[in-house]
């Protein structure tokens, strides 16, 4: 049985949307945010025995990613252009028109011998929890390291969070209370519950894990009450 974290469509389309120049973050003196991200897939995933997956568009190639011989790529059953939210003009398309890459598919193509999958990729909140919930029902141990997706760019330079070698599910919601607490200052403590409610709401699916570390902890504690 095997380990994967797949990661979905590393594509330039996706990329650049968060991803600014190096020119850039080399005149900041800041890492190159692909720099950084390439080095913890590896250190979080490939160099602990995960197989390393990209899925891609048969339309489209890697970008960004440092695609290694033990890795493998896999493809979708659309093209980038039937995924895409918008035409080859630029004009939006409606939600008929917009194909979502077959989940089932994908994850055949992992193999049938996966007893674990972590998933990173584009976007958080759509495909990369529509895998993880197919995953899920299909009976594998999975879950979703938010640290990759999208939202890594906002993460990977946060020294009072980010941990290149690891991802907790209990830490990411921790930092985001932080955040609100600085945010709302002295109020904190009026809209606290609201808040923590709403970030439990939208991060419900099992695929995230939050679900599960609550589940453990209830756990241990009934074990320590016993």
């Amino acid at each position: 049985m095997k380990k994967v974290f797949l990661y979905l469509y590393p594509i330039e389309e996706y990329s650049k949307v968060f991803v600014f120049s190096n020119q850039l973050y080399d005149s900041q003196g800041d890492r190159r945010p692909f720099d950084v991200m390439n080095e913890c897939v590896e250190k979080r995933y490939r160099s602990k025995g995960y197989t390393v997956v990209w899925a891609i568009y048969p339309d489209r190639k890697p970008y960004g990613v440092e695609v290694k011989n033990s890795d493998k790529i896999i493809y979708t059953d659309v093209s980038f252009e039937e995924a895409s939210g918008y035409d080859k003009n630029g004009k939006e398309k409606s939600l008929n028109q917009v194909k979502y890459p077959n989940e089932q598919i994908l994850l055949q193509q992992l193999g049938n011998d996966v007893e674990k999958i972590v998933i990173g990729g584009y976007h958080a909140m759509d495909c990369v929890r529509r895998v993880g919930e197919v995953a899920i029902s299909a009976g594998i141990n999975t879950m979703i390291d938010l640290d990759l997706t999208d939202f890594f760019v906002s993460l990977y330079r946060r020294e009072d969070y980010f941990n290149i070698d690891e991802y907790s599910p209990a830490r990411y919601k921790e930092f985001r209370m932080k955040q609100l607490e600085a945010f709302y200052e002295e109020d904190w403590s009026k809209v606290k519950e609201e808040e923590e409610k709403e970030f439990d709401e939208k991060f419900s699916s099992p695929a995230y894990g939050f679900n599960r570390e609550r589940e453990q902890m209830n756990q241990n504690n009934e074990e320590v009450e016993r």
